[in-house]
């Protein structure tokens, strides 16, 4: 049975792989645009307005499922990660994944790539309705937090 297609091993597809590919470095643009916004909130103090800038928060009084976004990217530009994750779990988390994708983007720069992900359908599927779970427990979160 030499030869036989049915002889080697089926090993599954992974669910995701990073990739570096041609086109425009997303994630360093993300990061420096995040890099910008920083800057402007840590330097202007833009988590002091005596308003609210939330209008779900401004018309029903309770926090958006991004309410203390801008206080906790004040608490990054601080460099206080813990303050940052008690302010908005998701936003301080977004914040991360976009610092590595920047740095992944800034790395493969000189090789005119970018980092690409390659995900299965069914995979893209879990990671979708992992994405809306995620960001329903962190708005669960910051109602109980009274944000």
């Amino acid at each position: 049975m030499s030869g036989d297609a049915r002889e080697a091993p089926l090993v599954p597809a992974p669910p995701f792989r990073f990739v570096a590919q041609s086109g425009p470095p997303l994630g360093l643009i993300f990061g420096a645009i995040g890099l910008v916004a920083a800057l402007a909130v840590g330097l202007l103090r833009l988590d002091r307005l005596p308003v609210t800038l939330c209008y779900v928060k401004a018309l029903t009084g309770l926090p958006c499922p991004t309410c203390g976004s801008t206080r906790a990217l004040r608490r990054l530009f601080e460099l206080d990660v813990p303050g940052a994750l008690l302010m908005n779990p998701a936003a301080t988390l977004a914040a991360a994944v976009v610092l590595l994708w920047a740095a992944a983007d800034l790395a493969l720069l000189p090789r005119g790539r970018a980092l690409g992900i390659e995900i299965a359908p069914r995979a893209g599927l879990a990671l979708r309705v992992g994405a809306v779970v995620a960001l329903l427990a962190n708005w669960v979160y910051l109602l109980a937090a009274g944000r």
